[in-house]
């Protein structure tokens, strides 16, 4: 029995150790899947996180909203 209480002190500890070292994520990084928008010049699908906003709607760079929009 205290082998029993003794085994579990240790997993708590080891467990509680690993909670304190991991890295804080930064809030704008999202775990899980991303909304996909398709460019408005070409149709390639990128991340609405990084799609280049323009006037005409989302493109994948700006060379891209730059053509688009003249």
């Amino acid at each position: 029995m205290k082998y029993l209480v003794l085994l579990l002190i240790v997993l708590a500890g080891i467990w509680w150790i690993r909670q304190q070292r991991k890295p804080d994520q930064p809030s704008s990084q999202k775990s899980g899947p991303q909304v996909m928008v398709p460019c408005a010049h070409c149709g390639t699908h990128v991340p609405e996180d990084d799609a280049i906003r323009g006037s005409r709607g989302l493109y994948c760079s700006a060379a891209h909203r730059d053509s688009h929009e003249g």
